[in-house]
């Protein structure tokens, strides 16, 4: 029987620290991140067919918190984003049972607006 070991931030990879602002809670909770894509400017169309520039950056944020889209995120610089989007990135190191177990969530990909 194996005993799973508990994943540990690597500060010098996750090295910003940011808020989660989460809807269940009223106190934000402190996150660990690093920038996977920098901030650039996207083209998005409203309703009426109006093409407007959104910026748009790509963060990993380390552990397996339950993101949803539209929560709240303050970066290290104090800028408030909302999450369009997120990727779950899981890690299992034997790879013989990888498909039996359940999969630890290592680190989750935001796309930020």
């Amino acid at each position: 029987m194996s005993i799973k070991t508990p994943f540990l931030c690597d500060r010098r990879v996750y090295d910003k620290k940011g808020k989660w602002k989460s809807p269940n809670n009223d106190i934000a909770e402190n996150i660990f991140y690093f920038v996977k894509e920098p901030l650039t400017l996207v083209p998005s169309y409203d309703a009426h067919g109006r093409e407007q520039m959104k910026e748009t950056i790509t963060i990993t944020v380390f552990g397996g918190k339950p993101f949803i889209k539209e929560d709240v995120i303050i970066l290290e610089d104090g800028t408030p984003m909302r999450v369009s989007s997120y990727t779950v990135n899981y890690f299992e190191t034997n790879i013989l049972v990888k498909d039996l177990l359940k999969q630890r969530t290592e680190s989750i990909d935001l796309v930020l607006e």
